[in-house]
C-alpha cells in the first residue's frame, strides 16, 4: 500500500525560521509536502484550495489575523495545529490549550523536539 504524503502548512513571517523549518521537515521525511506562507490571510486561502494534515503557525503575524485567531477560524476543519511564539505568556498557552493546539513551542526551541512532536501528531516514522 502506498503511503499518503502528509501536507504541512507553515505560517511564519520570519524568513530564516520559515526556511529552516522547511528544510528540517523536508529532510526529516520524504513523506511531507510542505507549503510556506508568511501571513494568516494567505494561509486561509491555501487551506481553502487544498487539504492539510498539519498547521504550524507563529503567534505574531503581519496583517489582521494572528496565529491564535487563525487556529480559531480553522476549528471546523479539524486541522491539528502547532503554535510557535517568541512572546509566550500563560494567557497565550491557556488559549492555545482551549483551542486544542497539539503542541506549543516557545522560541527558540529544539528542532529535534519539534520534529519528534510533528511525527507523533502525524503518526509517521
Amino acid at each position: 500500500m502506498e503511503k499518503k504524503v502528509k501536507r504541512i502548512l507553515i505560517v511564519e513571517d520570519e524568513k530564516t525560521l520559515a526556511l529552516t523549518l522547511y528544510e528540517v521537515l523536508f529532510t526529516a521525511s520524504g513523506d511531507f509536502e510542505i507549503v510556506v506562507c508568511d501571513n494568516a490571510e494567505d494561509a486561509l486561502q491555501k487551506i481553502n484550495e487544498k487539504e492539510f494534515d498539519l498547521l504550524i503557525t507563529d503567534l505574531k503575524l503581519p496583517g489582521q489575523i494572528d496565529g491564535l485567531e487563525l487556529i480559531r477560524r480553522l476549528k471546523e476543519k479539524r486541522i491539528p495545529s502547532i503554535l510557535m511564539t517568541a512572546y509566550g505568556t500563560e494567557e497565550v498557552r491557556e488559549e492555545a490549550k482551549k483551542l486544542g493546539v497539539k503542541a506549543y513551542f516557545e522560541k527558540p526551541f529544539s528542532l529535534v523536539e519539534f520534529i519528534k512532536r510533528i511525527k507523533e501528531i502525524l503518526d509517521v516514522k
